[in-house]
């Protein structure tokens, strides 16, 4: 990782091209990394709730990976993510 004024980009931004597709997520999730998607806590427990309801459309590899690490993690910065 690369901190960028107080933002850590991933170093596959010097050799890869990134195009965001504003139409599908619509700038929800506008941090692209190695940690998932930034949380407030106030959103932690909206997803522990969630989880069973949206759970029949996700992909399996997200099924499993929310078995095994839940609804969000802690990233190295000790800040909560997806």
């Amino acid at each position: 990782m690369i901190e960028v004024q107080n933002t850590l980009v991933h170093e596959d931004i010097i050799s890869e091209n990134f195009v965001c597709n504003l139409n599908r997520c619509k700038g929800a999730c506008c941090v692209e990394g190695d940690s998932g998607a930034p949380l407030e806590k106030s959103e932690l427990a909206i997803l522990e709730e969630i989880y069973p309801i949206v759970k029949p459309y996700m992909a399996e590899k997200g099924i499993q990976a929310i078995e095994e690490a839940g609804t969000w993690v802690k990233d190295f910065e000790g800040d909560y993510t997806t």
